[in-house]
C-alpha cells in the first residue's frame, strides 16, 4: 500500500515529523542516514537546508533539492510512530479533505450482489415496453422485409 504525505515540519536535531494522509504522524531522525548515505552530511555542512523541506508533489516523498529526497516508506516504516492511522468507514468524513467517505458496507455490498444477479439486464434504464418510442420502434420493424440471400 502507498502511504501519502499530506505534511511534513523540520525539527530540531535533524527530525522530522510527518503527517500522513490517512491521519497517521511519525518522527522520523535523519542523522541515522549520514554514515549510511554521505550526500546527507550537507545537513550538517549548509546550515538551514534542512529546514528547507517539502512534500513531493503528489505526496509521495519529501525532498530538499534535486539530490536530497526520502521515500513516504521509508518515512512510515522507520519512523517513530507518534499517532494511529485513523479507521475510517462509510458516512464520516476524510480527516485530511473532509469529504464524506461512500464506502459500503459488507451488508450493503451483499444486497447489491444479490439484486444484480436477479436482474435481466446488467445495466442502463430500464426500457417502458409502452412508451412512445418503443411503439414507433415496434411500428418500424414490422414494415422491415428481410432480404433473401442466393446460394
Amino acid at each position: 500500500m502507498f502511504h501519502k504525505i499530506a505534511e511534513v515540519k523540520a525539527l530540531r536535531g535533524f527530525l522530522l515529523w510527518v503527517v500522513f494522509r490517512d491521519g497517521a504522524e511519525t518522527l522520523y531522525d535523519v542523522s541515522t542516514l549520514f554514515d549510511k548515505i554521505p550526500a546527507f552530511r550537507d545537513f550538517e555542512n549548509i546550515p538551514g537546508l534542512f529546514n528547507q523541506v517539502k512534500t513531493d508533489a503528489g505526496g509521495y516523498g519529501v525532498s530538499w533539492n534535486d539530490d536530497l529526497d526520502l521515500d513516504a516508506e521509508e518515512l512510515r516504516a522507520n519512523g517513530t510512530l507518534l499517532k494511529e492511522a485513523v479507521e475510517l468507514s462509510p458516512g464520516c468524513a476524510c480527516p485530511t479533505c473532509g469529504q464524506m467517505l461512500r464506502r459500503k458496507s459488507e451488508a450493503q455490498k451483499t444486497a447489491s450482489r444479490a439484486n444484480l444477479a436477479r436482474r435481466k439486464s446488467k445495466g442502463g434504464r430500464p426500457v417502458n415496453p409502452d412508451s412512445k418510442r418503443q411503439r414507433a420502434l415496434k411500428k418500424k420493424n414490422a414494415f422491415i422485409i428481410p432480404r433473401r440471400v442466393h446460394p
